[in-house]
């Protein structure tokens, strides 16, 4: 038992250190402007940590109790979390409002408005925070996941204010997307034709703006068995995107986890959004310097910058320089 104790003292200041950590957080409410459609903003984070903070927007609400499971770290580190809604009215006919995971008509027209009405709700937000003294204007991420991953691929692509963004399991292929809700077996619309609203949306899509993207820096992690969002559209935005970042190839990454489906594990997301916004929103750094080409001009050259310590590789088989 006397061996117990320190343990169950350990675990019970580990407890009380975080449920104080979380009652220090600050939730603030506020109406950004007074343009219809109304838009709500909530941000969280925690007083007196830092003078001027990077911002992670984020599409939703927040509550000052419950933060995200993987913000903890970057709220500790005094990053300020900002989710908002904006009240679009819905479809006036109740026959074309979508209806949640029916891959439809409808639910696509859903995606495809969402996307194009983001990049002007997005601007919305950041015209108010780069008002305040407590926010860095030029360190404004964001961070989504599926339908709030998708339409901040759209920001990406035109707010320019936007420094960088983690999008897991998204796209900003929406035409490629949705062909495949068919071959994955997941349409359940009467006919096979988008309406012709939708249509003249995707003229406008993500992927077609990919040319006014950087410099900021683009995280998408994707699951390679994802029958949702197919990982194949995925890679289409990315390969779109990858020669306008040729000057800094790597503020643009794809990472594709192979067995794993729409739902990545809980730690890899938190990893990748400290990991992301540690490098390009950091409060205190300023971004990294790319080390230039992602394919090395010459094997000799790949090689060298494949070693991890001081020993040449050539040394770990025995041959010789």
């Amino acid at each position: 038992m006397k061996h117990l104790l320190p343990s169950a003292l350990v675990l019970l200041v580990s407890l009380n250190v975080a449920a104080q950590a979380k009652d220090d957080l600050k939730l603030e409410t506020i109406t950004p402007d007074d343009k219809t459609p109304a838009a709500t903003v909530q941000l969280l984070y925690r007083p007196g940590v830092l003078a001027k903070r990077p911002v992670i927007l984020m599409l939703g609400s927040l509550e000052a109790d419950k933060p995200p499971y993987w913000s903890d770290g970057l709220l500790a580190e005094g990053y300020m979390l900002a989710a908002f809604q904006v009240a679009h009215p819905p479809d006036p006919d109740p026959a074309r409002r979508p209806q949640w995971l029916v891959f439809d008509q409808r639910f696509a027209h859903g995606y495809a408005l969402g996307g194009s009405r983001a990049p002007a709700d997005a601007a919305r937000v950041i015209d108010y925070l780069i008002q305040r003294d407590d926010v860095n204007p030029k360190k404004i991420g964001w961070l989504g996941s599926s339908s709030t991953g998708i339409p901040g691929l759209a920001v990406a692509t035109r707010e320019p204010r936007l420094a960088a963004i983690v999008a897991f399991v998204s796209t900003g292929a929406y035409g490629q997307w949705f062909e495949t809700w068919h071959t994955n077996k997941l349409w359940v619309g009467k006919t096979p034709e988008l309406w012709p609203e939708t249509i003249d949306l995707l003229k406008d899509e993500p992927i077609r703006h990919v040319s006014t993207m950087f410099p900021c820096a683009v995280l998408m992690v994707n699951g390679g068995a994802d029958k949702v969002v197919d990982p194949a559209t995925a890679r289409a935005f990315a390969d779109a995107a990858r020669p306008f970042y040729q000057s800094d190839p790597e503020r643009l990454r794809l990472v594709i986890y192979e067995g794993f489906g729409h739902n990545l594990p809980r730690d890899v997301v938190k990893m990748y959004a400290e990991h992301w916004f540690g490098l390009y929103l950091n409060p205190t750094k300023d971004p990294p310097v790319s080390e230039g080409a992602t394919t090395a001009p010459a094997l000799g050259e790949s090689v060298k910058r494949t070693q991890i310590n001081s020993a040449g590789h050539e040394k770990t088989i025995g041959a010789e320089k």
